[in-house]
């Protein structure tokens, strides 16, 4: 089927007006589809937000020097659709939506191995991920905060706590204290502080599965939260040149993190390690450099951690979804992909699921490392996008119920296919 007119609209998305082409198309037969995208030849990578029926699909993505991209599967009953896509910029031109049926689904994990060096308790972990994937999603929340408000509000609603939960190591480097602070970063670093002490109570004491990210205040120089590419002029290509001064800061930073994080390896505890994330994006000073400088800094990362600290019990998370990003495989465990959709709009992100598993040739578990609005399981589910994991940012995304409302909380922490943090203790321990 080859829809070649899609009529475009103006609609207010993500709080401003954008672009969206539109376009309808019927499904005659129960089955599994193919959807592609043909466009005009473009110079710059771009990507895009799908919806179907105002449902959000996910994350698409058109390449340099190419004029067509597959978009993903989905399993689609006998009626009729609107699908919709944002234009990524002005120019942007879409020639027609192609749909294809096919006999069965492709979009499932074929070959996934855990590493060899990982600690018994980490491969322990990641054999339970294997065990559960296609049959279960794991309640994550981010805490931005050691004190981590959202995990009470969610009992306080749902009674029940999430089983994995995030922490952040933006207050563990010292160059914290940067030029021109807002009152906003202040706070958000004094209310991190605390963090490791609280993950270790999560992982030891509660049984929950713990994970960080890095928002990596820059090693030198820069104004107000230095982690952002605009606040700052450290040159991470200067840095990965051995002797420089950015180059000491930056292993400064790398070794005081390691010491951090070697008290979870002292217990075996895993860690879900996502340093680096969102790269690919380019608006932290990490993917600044484009993707070769970003990869350099990866492996530097995970080698000292790795054979320097020792840190086996890190399960390692790829972020940085692109193909010109793409770390070796041997070197992470679970891809991750970050998408924020418009508030209240709890679709299966399947696209984004595909394009994961596209990224990592079929070989990787993958994860909603984080997102607004939570998908709603029963969509999940019915179109077979099996997340390891969901993970709401902090703040508003939990409390402001046009993003998350209390109702949505409770059918989602009560869903039979819901790993909550009770449920996990039922269904795995660590001890």
């Amino acid at each position: 089927m080859r829809i070649s007119k899609l009529e475009e609209k103006k609609v207010d998305l993500y709080s401003r007006e954008i672009r969206i082409l539109e376009a309808e198309f019927k499904i005659e037969s129960f089955g599994y589809y193919d959807f592609y995208l043909n466009y005009e030849l473009i110079e710059n990578f771009s990507k895009s937000y799908v919806f179907i029926n105002n449902l959000a699909y996910g994350e698409v993505q058109f390449y340099e020097g190419k004029n067509y991209s597959y978009l993903g599967e989905l399993k689609l009953k006998p009626e009729k659709y609107t699908f919709q896509i944002a234009l990524p910029y002005e120019d942007f031109k879409i020639n027609f939506l192609e749909i294809k049926e096919k006999d069965q689904s492709n979009s499932k994990i074929k070959n996934f191995k855990i590493r060899n060096n990982l600690s018994d308790n980490a491969k322990r972990l990641l054999e339970f991920f294997q065990k559960i994937y296609a049959n279960y999603i794991i309640a994550g929340q981010h805490t931005n905060t050691s004190a981590g408000p959202e995990i009470a509000y969610i009992e306080y609603i749902t009674e029940e706590k999430p089983a994995l939960r995030g922490f952040d190591l933006l207050s563990y480097t010292p160059a914290t204290k940067t030029q021109e602070m807002t009152p906003h970063a202040i706070i958000e670093i004094e209310g991190n502080k605390g963090s490791i002490e609280k993950a270790l109570e999560w992982g030891r004491d509660f049984g929950g599965i713990v994970t960080f990210c890095w928002h990596w205040y820059a090693p030198l120089g820069g104004k107000d939260k230095t982690f952002y590419t605009i606040n700052t002029d450290f040159d991470l290509e200067k840095a990965l040149i051995e002797g420089t001064e950015e180059n000491k800061a930056l292993l400064r930073d790398i070794y005081m993190i390691g010491e951090k994080l070697s008290i979870f390896r002292g217990l075996d505890l895993p860690i879900l390690w996502r340093p680096l994330h969102e790269a690919d994006g380019r608006w932290f000073w990490w993917g600044a450099k484009g993707p070769e400088n970003y990869k350099k800094l990866y492996y530097l990362l995970y080698e000292i951690l790795t054979e320097k600290f020792k840190l086996n019990n890190l399960i390692w998370i790829w972020n940085a979804p692109h193909p010109d990003w793409k770390i070796e495989e041997d070197l992470y465990d679970i891809a991750g992909i970050d998408n924020y959709v418009p508030p209240g709009n709890h679709g299966p992100m399947k696209f984004s699921y595909d394009l994961l598993l596209k990224l990592t040739d079929y070989r990787k578990l993958v994860a909603l490392t984080e997102n607004g609005p939570i998908p709603d399981p029963d969509l999940l589910f019915e179109y077979e996008a099996y997340f390891l994991w969901f993970m709401p940012w902090f703040g508003d995304f939990v409390f402001n119920e046009s993003f998350n409302s209390k109702e949505h909380l409770k059918k989602v922490y009560n869903h039979e296919k819901v790993i909550t943090l009770n449920k996990l203790r039922k269904l795995f321990s660590m001890r």
